[in-house]
This record gives C-alpha cells, sequence and structure tokens, in this order.
C-alpha cells in the first residue's frame, strides 16, 4: 500500500515538474531567439522618432537605498553624475538607511558638493529597503522614479534609454538587464552569472510573449502616479520588487523588460552570504505566491505566468526531490513500467539539458570548452545548493520564523 502511494506520488511530481519545466524551455528559447533576432520593445525608428520628440524631458527622481555602502557609495555616484541626461531635468535621492559605516558622512559630502542635484534622507533605525523606499517616495519631485541599488555600476545611456520606453502610454515599468560585476571572482560568482544570464533570456521571453515581467530590485524605473496608484511598497514583503510586479500586472499596466544591460552590480562573493541573501529572496517570493493564491480565480494568462515565476523556488525543492526519489525507488527495485517510463524520460531530460547547457555557455557566454564541461558539471551541485536554500525558506514559511532584511556585504 506505502509502494503504491509512493508511485501515485511520484507520477504527480513526474507531471508538475515535467510540465514547469517545458514551459520554461519554450520561454528560454523563445527569448533566445528574440535576443538574437536584435529586435528590442521598439524599432529604430520608433527610437529615433521619440529622441526627436520636441517636448522637455521628464523630470527623473534617482533613489538609491544606502545601508553600509561606504565601500562603493563612490563607485555608484562617479557612474550617476555621468549620466546622458540633463542635470537640470534629476535629482538625486541617497537614503541613508542606518549604516553602521561612514556611509553617513559621504552623502552629506555630495549634498555639499552639489546641492541643487543630490538630496540626503536619513533615518537612524533601518526597518528595510522597502520602508526606505516609500520613505523616499514622500519626497520625490519626479514624474519618473529610477532605482539603482548601492552596488551599481549604471550605463551612461541607462536613464535615457528607459525614458524613451516610458513614453508609451500604457507602459508603466522598465526593468533593465543587470549583470554581475565580479562574474569572474571565484566558482560560486560564475556559476551564479550563468543563472542569471539564463534568468536575463527567460525575461526577455516572458517580455516577447507579453506575459509577466518582473521587476528585480534595481536598475528599474517606474512612472510616480502608477506607484502611488498602487499604493507604494509592501512594507512586510522580502521580495518588494516582485510583490508590486503583481499588483501592477493585476492592474493592467506593463511592465517591459529591456535586454540591453543598464547596470552592474555586484554578486555574493562568499557562500554565507549567498545563502542568507537567497533565503530572504525565496521566502519572499513563496510568501508572495501564497498571497496570490488569492486572486486565481480572476487570473488572466500574465498572472498565471506571474504564479509560475513565484513558484520557481518550490519547484526547484520539487523537482529535487522528485529525481533524488525517482533514482532511489528505481535503483531499490520498487519500480513498474511507468515508473520505468518516467525514469527514462528523465534521465533524457537531463542529458539534454547538460547538452544544451554546455552549448549556451560556449555561444552566449563565449567560455573555453573544458570551462564549459566543469561548470556544466557543476551547475548540478549549484542545483542541490539553490534546493536546499529553499527548503530551509519554506520551512521559515511554515514555521513563521521573525523576518529579516539582510543586506549582502559589498565590496
Amino acid at each position: 500500500m506505502l509502494i503504491d502511494l509512493l508511485h501515485l506520488l511520484l507520477i504527480i511530481a513526474f507531471a508538475i515538474v515535467f510540465s514547469w519545466s517545458i514551459y520554461n524551455a519554450l520561454l528560454f528559447f523563445t527569448g533566445f531567439f528574440s535576443w538574437f533576432s536584435k529586435k528590442n520593445y521598439r524599432t529604430s525608428t520608433d527610437r529615433n522618432r521619440l529622441s526627436r520628440n520636441n517636448s522637455p524631458p521628464p523630470f527623473v527622481s534617482i533613489i538609491v537605498p544606502v545601508k553600509d555602502g561606504e565601500r562603493v557609495l563612490p563607485r555608484l555616484m562617479e557612474h550617476l553624475l555621468n549620466l546622458d541626461y540633463p542635470r537640470d531635468r534629476m535629482e538625486i535621492i541617497l537614503v541613508e538607511d542606518g549604516s553602521r559605516d561612514n556611509s553617513y558622512n559621504l552623502c552629506l559630502g555630495y549634498a555639499k558638493r552639489y546641492p541643487s542635484l543630490v538630496k540626503v534622507l536619513h533615518r537612524d533605525e533601518s526597518r528595510g529597503k522597502p520602508d526606505a523606499l516609500n520613505f523616499a517616495l514622500k519626497h520625490a519631485l519626479g514624474d519618473v522614479l529610477a532605482f539603482f541599488d548601492v552596488d551599481s555600476v549604471v550605463k551612461r545611456d541607462s536613464l535615457k534609454r528607459a525614458i524613451e520606453l516610458l513614453r508609451e502610454s500604457n507602459v508603466a515599468a522598465i526593468q533593465q538587464r543587470t549583470v554581475s560585476l565580479n562574474y569572474d571572482q571565484n566558482i560560486l560568482t560564475r556559476l551564479i552569472y550563468i543563472e542569471e544570464t539564463c534568468s536575463s533570456i527567460i525575461l526577455e521571453g516572458r517580455n516577447a510573449l507579453k506575459l509577466f515581467v518582473p521587476l528585480t530590485g534595481s536598475c528599474m524605473f517606474i512612472k510616480r502616479d502608477i506607484i502611488e496608484k498602487v499604493g507604494g511598497w509592501n512594507i512586510e514583503s522580502l521580495t518588494e520588487d516582485a510583490e508590486l510586479s503583481v499588483r501592477l500586472h493585476k492592474e493592467g499596466f506593463v511592465i517591459v523588460y529591456d535586454k540591453e544591460i543598464g547596470a552592474y552590480q555586484e554578486a555574493p562573493a562568499s557562500l554565507r552570504s549567498f545563502i542568507k541573501q537567497r533565503i530572504r529572496w525565496y521566502r519572499g517570493l513563496i510568501e508572495t505566491f501564497a498571497q496570490s493564491l488569492k486572486i486565481a480565480k480572476n487570473m488572466g494568462r500574465k498572472l498565471i505566468d506571474a504564479m509560475a515565476y513565484l513558484a520557481s523556488p518550490l519547484m526547484v525543492l520539487l523537482s529535487q526531490s522528485f529525481y533524488c526519489s525517482l533514482a532511489t525507488i528505481v535503483l531499490l527495485g520498487y519500480n513498474s513500467p511507468i515508473l520505468q517510463v518516467i525514469f527514462q524520460i528523465s534521465l533524457i531530460s537531463l542529458l539534454l539539458f547538460m547538452a544544451s547547457l554546455v552549448a549556451f555557455i560556449l555561444k552566449f557566454v563565449n567560455w573555453r570548452l573544458n570551462e564549459s564541461l566543469v561548470t556544466s558539471c557543476l551547475t548540478f551541485c549549484y542545483w542541490f545548493l539553490v534546493a536546499f536554500i529553499a527548503l530551509i525558506s519554506f520551512l521559515n514559511v511554515l514555521v513563521g520564523t521573525r523576518k529579516e532584511w539582510y543586506v549582502t556585504p559589498k565590496g
């Protein structure tokens, strides 16, 4: 009886994992072909037309939450001060959020040197990033709000490109691509770079199919009136960007993904920092997924896709549990013709995934063959690690442990 129940659970898990994998593969290949078609959200003719528009550019508030950013803030400010955008049409708001280093004095120094451009908001005690963003929103003057993390290295045309895309009346926000600045620092940062590159292609697939495009926390641009309409950020959320994205899509607003690089930023280079960062991310996504189930009966295809995105940590955990359980039960001899077929399909799928990953790294990341083979093998170790972190995050949600906003150390 127990074996029959286990067989049934494995068949159900296979159906879910296989369907989710096929769905993401379709998004990936759609994004891959869209990426290399060299077509962005607008044609070059549209961009030229917008560039020739005689109306003054909108006033932009660039908001940067700063917490313990002493080591990287000068680098960010150097790039923000050199943006290809009129200085009289922008302001830089530094939200110094209870730092324990010299960040506040650095912020005040920039405000003193650029009094008409830089504004400093200070709080003695941090209450998390979403609360800091709501605090900045009350003081921002811009019609468009731009958001960057303190470790960002912003490309000079980032703001100008985003403003061109935001001129479309139905577009509420732009999420530009971000890339690891330190991708070659160690094995972990290389694996993170592979993951984020694949994620960028899937986001381009979602964008091409006009599905759910999430905001990712940095290098994002939002129209002020729209963010005020949906009530700003949820201060209880650990992934305020994803939670805000769901509300924007629910209200019918469009978020566009710009596959051109908007900024570089630091990936966690230590295992401890990586685990703490991902526990926060995955717990936030799981909690947002659970909250979004309340609107399931009114979901269109965008919100269905949003649920698939938010459920990603749970799906990684389920897929890892499924493959380990399937391999165990087959090796122990407790199998059936159906499980044999499932085992063969799963094995073939993993081999195809491995071959596709090697080809992807060779073509897209431009690493050598030996680097690609080693990285592809290490990806499975990374997959186990991510599944373990997802399990911890899921247990934290079930137990209801105290939420903690962890700021990844910046080097």
